[in-house]
């Protein structure tokens, strides 16, 4: 069983090594600094990079793009950041909503435990302890993967006069043909281009 799980460990870090990266770009009121666009008005500062997930669950990154975001409260009285606020915006125009992190734990579950059922070799008696023992330890991995996804994602609501808050925002998977992209937030957007096309201009 252990054998069997080797190979799709394989195929998560091939694939999360060949993920497209986009960076930011500094246009009218968008200011970059490590790799963040930033956004800063009398009301809030909002910041966005497009990092990659590298925790578990590991699949995240075979489905989503994610973004890191900040968003300062300057004003003296409450704000409100909810997950309506946000879109991105592919190349084409079409517009992709943000996901909640509920649908993430109901897309991966299933995908987690799956392997826990089926024996590599169907002629072989399974091993009472090893099963349970195996079984607990991807029921462990997968408490730590909805701990990170608690820890780590943005919390959307209310953020107090003078704080921030910081996370991750998950959106459906860019297709790898578009060069550029733009997330939105309210009435602002940052737009972002594929690292690759970026130097190619660069070179030219």
């Amino acid at each position: 069983m252990k054998r069997s799980i080797f190979p799709l460990l394989l195929l998560v870090l091939i694939f999360s090594a060949c993920t497209i990266k986009y960076v930011p770009v500094q246009t009218e009121g968008i200011t970059v600094t490590d790799d963040f666009g930033v956004k800063r008005t009398k009301a809030f500062t909002f910041a966005a990079a497009n990092e990659y997930w590298n925790k578990e669950p590991q699949e995240l990154t075979n489905y989503f793009t994610t973004f890191y975001i900040t968003i300062q409260n300057r004003k003296r009285e409450e704000m409100q950041a909810e997950i309506t606020d946000f879109g991105l915006i592919d190349q084409n125009g079409n517009q992709l909503d943000a996901i909640t992190q509920d649908y993430i734990e109901n897309l991966l579950v299933p995908r987690q435990i799956e392997y826990l059922l089926i024996n590599e070799n169907e002629e072989e008696l399974i091993d009472t302890e090893e099963f349970f023992n195996e079984q607990k330890q991807v029921m462990e991995q997968w408490r730590t993967a909805q701990n990170n996804l608690i820890t780590y994602s943005f919390h959307f609501g209310k953020i107090l006069p003078g704080a921030k808050k910081s996370g991750f925002i998950f959106f459906p998977k860019l297709e790898s043909q578009n060069a550029e992209c733009e997330l939105r937030y309210n009435n602002m957007g940052i737009k972002f281009i594929r690292l690759d096309e970026k130097k190619k201009q660069a070179k030219e």
